[in-house]
């Protein structure tokens, strides 16, 4: 059994319901958008989901849930990035960035939306049976196989008000039930890990938003540069899953929706252990990959405080020492066809290495060595005695 963070969804026999319906063999799922939670102020996402809950569905699980899964595989791959990467898990940075897809793919780090990554987690958390799963918000990822229905936020809200469900009158805190974790872990709103995430890996890496009109020039030049970068460029694009609602500007977008959340939770809240296929390519199709990977041969992070890496001994070529060393052998000697000895610079005989030496021959040259160096000083002792004495013998004939 799967441990999901929300003990009610474990499986369908398990979960308990806020109103009393007919029983089911198939459970109805919604997958809440944040910007859907955002469009149904001043109601609080708990009454929001108190409403959905009375509409008839057995959860309302956020889309916060597919973030967290995405921001895990992020940081996964920034471990092993040498340079910045761009984060593409919005469809319409994929859409934007789609011409360039070719000249920058080694830079993207591409996984599907938010809310299809919270789809395939509960396909697999509720396998093998097959909940019927729809999603409420306008991320244009949402048509995809994972999910059976979509709905815009308007459309979900006008539904609540036609069934004569008003948002307000609903509890503001869960009693009867235990909901889905609604904090965050990894992630902020669209699914980029927070910046104290991307802090805490062995080599840290820094988050960059991309503010400005010009998307594509920004990024070529954020690009360009070598530093360790995660670049978003979603809140420009207005992405509905960081929290683009209405005329909200992408500087304020994640602060809207970070002031409707619960503090950061001390541990992750969903299971990352589970294999999902969350990979894509710029154009959004899916690719078949487990998340979190590292890649098959991981590089090692350049850090201008790292050591350099060890070289085995075996690749290194040995030099010959640039000072000189001594020849353990006899002077080279050679004669001309008359028998006279020939200057040494007509000599062409190769320095024997003390290796090819036998041991017995390297013990009498050592031990030979300083004989010569004493009977040398022998003689010049004898010279300057005779010299002395000859130079008394002069000085007594002269006077």
């Amino acid at each position: 059994m799967l441990s999901t963070g929300l003990p009610e969804i474990r499986t369908p026999a398990s979960m308990r319901i806020a109103s009393a319906r007919k029983p089911t063999t198939v459970p109805s799922l919604l997958i809440l958008g944040t910007d859907a939670a955002l469009s149904a102020s001043p109601a609080t996402p708990v009454q929001l989901s108190h409403a959905c809950l009375l509409a008839g569905y057995h959860a309302v699980i956020p889309s916060s849930w597919g973030d967290e899964l995405i921001a895990a595989g992020v940081l996964e791959r920034m471990r092993y990035a040498d340079g910045p990467r761009v984060q593409c898990s919005c469809p319409l940075v994929a859409r934007r960035l789609a011409t360039h897809g070719g000249t920058i793919s080694d830079a993207l780090l591409q996984f599907v939306s938010p809310p299809v990554a919270t789809a395939l987690y509960l396909r697999a958390a509720y396998a093998p049976t097959r909940p019927h799963i729809t999603f409420a918000g306008g991320c244009p990822g949402a048509a995809h196989e994972s999910l059976d229905a979509a709905m815009s936020s308007e459309e979900l809200l006008d539904s609540l008000s036609r069934a004569g469900i008003s948002l307000l009158l609903q509890p503001t805190e869960f009693d009867s039930v235990i909901p889905p974790d609604r904090r965050r872990y990894y992630s902020e709103p669209g699914g980029v890990p927070s910046r104290q995430a991307l802090g805490q890996l062995s080599a840290p890496a820094e988050l960059t938003e991309i503010k400005g009109d010009d998307v594509v020039l920004d990024l070529a030049q954020l690009l360009l540069s070598e530093s360790r970068t995660l670049i978003d460029p979603s809140l420009v694009l207005r992405c509905c899953c960081s929290g683009a609602v209405g005329t909200a500007v992408p500087g304020s977008m994640r602060e809207r929706v970070r002031e409707l959340e619960r503090p950061r939770a001390p541990t992750p809240v969903v299971d990352h252990s589970v294999s999902l296929a969350l990979g894509t390519d710029v154009t959004g199709s899916i690719r078949v990959s487990s998340i979190p990977a590292p890649p098959r041969e991981p590089r090692p992070v350049r850090s201008s405080l790292a050591a350099p890496p060890a070289i085995a001994e075996t690749n290194v070529r040995r030099r010959s020492p640039s000072g000189s060393r001594a020849v353990l052998g006899g002077m080279p000697l050679a004669r001309s066809d008359t028998g006279r000895q020939l200057p040494r610079t007509f000599v062409a005989r190769r320095r024997s290495s003390p290796r090819a030496l036998h041991r017995s021959f390297i013990r009498r040259v050592v031990a030979a060595a300083p004989l010569r160096g004493r009977e040398r000083w022998l003689w010049i002792g004898a010279a300057i005695i005779v010299g002395v004495v000859g130079l008394g013998i002069l000085a007594t004939l002269v006077f």
